[in-house]
């Protein structure tokens, strides 16, 4: 579950001295334990799709359990007034191959900010606000397109993100948010390792990225009925190769974004730039990239309803002869809340992707896709 929440944070070693604290007030399911709340969510949906490339993509329709999950949890609140506890999300879908999605630990302070160590997304995803914060139903590009649509092998960019760290196991810390400002940082040993003692087995040489440092700021602010966000984050680590040489490229992300809203209306854009991740050196050499993207969009909600729409176009550079592979998405959602915890969704995508396989003959695709979801939340 995606979900960007502005958060709070503070210093390591106020928070080492509050662990030692907090570990005294006792196991979860005591009596003068934690409060344990419990959610969730399920979301089936039915997708059609038509392309000009449909190889691997099946029958062109589908039947989904996009998503089931049990939340849970744990809270209390110290002597001193700090808040702490536990976050655990449970994957419940028959094919998840995880018994968990996110597992963290929390500590929280007006004064000094928060720290959350565990599984969870980083800093540089949860600082950064783009269209997909201003649209409704399943956010445009950031929903299941993917799911239908052959984008090929060529690493075209089809769906928003700015982090490679995803939920691997971190440190994150945030800042307490001062005159509309907000700053947070998070420390991920091995992108390739979450939870278990995998971390400390994890060989350097199997291209996953190491000692990522994700970085974020962002500002809010209202003026008479209009909201405000902007936000500029950076992410950077090492890569991970056999001989320890630097000849693949390293994580050097920037992003930068944006939302206003208004009176039932809500406008966001964004602009990611992945630099030379993961591309050797030869093919840096050569003049490919990891690509960049960009997105706009904007909604209108009214009592129940909500409608958006969203234009996103990538850009992958690949080596010199080999065009660039290239894609673009128009996507239009609709949202109705039928009833307490209860969601209909539908979304269009029309979609245009260009030398999808990265090949010097190039091979296109274009199509659309068409999703209708039920969302329940618990």
């Amino acid at each position: 579950m995606k979900m960007k929440t502005l958060l709070l944070g503070t210093s390591a070693l106020a928070t080492a001295l509050v662990i030692g604290t907090a570990a005294q007030a006792g196991t979860v399911g005591s009596k003068d334990a934690m409060s344990v709340t419990l959610g969730g969510e399920f979301r089936f949906y039915a997708g059609v799709a038509d392309q000009d490339v449909s190889a691997g993509r099946g029958r062109g329709y589908s039947l989904n359990v996009d998503e089931s999950e049990v939340w849970v949890e744990a809270s209390n609140t110290a002597d001193n007034g700090i808040l702490y506890g536990v976050s655990i999300e449970l994957n419940a879908g028959a094919a998840d191959t995880s018994a968990a999605d996110e597992a963290y630990a929390f500590i929280d302070s007006d004064v000094w900010g928060r720290l959350e160590l565990g599984d969870n997304d980083d800093a540089t995803d949860r600082m950064y606000v783009e269209s997909d914060d201003a649209l409704v139903g399943r956010l445009g590009p950031d929903g299941d397109a993917t799911d239908f649509f052959q984008f090929g092998t060529g690493g075209g960019i089809a769906a928003t993100g700015n982090s490679i760290t995803g939920d691997a196991t971190k440190a994150i810390y945030f800042t307490p948010r001062f005159g509309g400002f907000q700053a947070g940082a998070s420390l991920t040993p091995d992108t390739g390792v979450a939870s278990g003692t995998g971390g400390l087995l994890q060989a350097d040489n199997n291209g996953s990225f190491e000692n990522v440092i994700g970085l974020g700021a962002n500002w809010e602010g209202k003026f008479d009925e209009v909201g405000i966000v902007l936000s500029l984050t950076g992410e950077f680590g090492d890569a991970e190769t056999a001989s320890g040489a630097d000849n693949i490229g390293d994580v050097e992300t920037i992003s930068v974004g944006g939302k206003i809203d208004f009176a039932g209306f809500a406008f966001g854009a964004g602009y990611v730039d992945f630099a030379e991740a993961s591309q050797t050196q030869a093919q840096q050499t050569a003049g490919a990239d990891a690509g960049s993207y960009w997105t706009v969009g904007g909604s209108y909600t009214t009592g129940p309803w909500g409608v958006s729409l969203n234009w996103f176009e990538s850009s992958k550079g690949n080596t010199t002869g080999v065009s660039d592979t290239d894609i673009e998405i128009i996507s239009l959602d609709a949202a109705y809340s039928v009833a307490p915890g209860w969601d209909l969704q539908a979304a269009l995508h029309l979609i245009e992707a260009d030398n999808i396989n990265a090949t010097a003959v190039p091979v296109n695709n274009e199509g659309t896709v068409f999703l209708i979801s039920n969302q329940f939340t618990f």
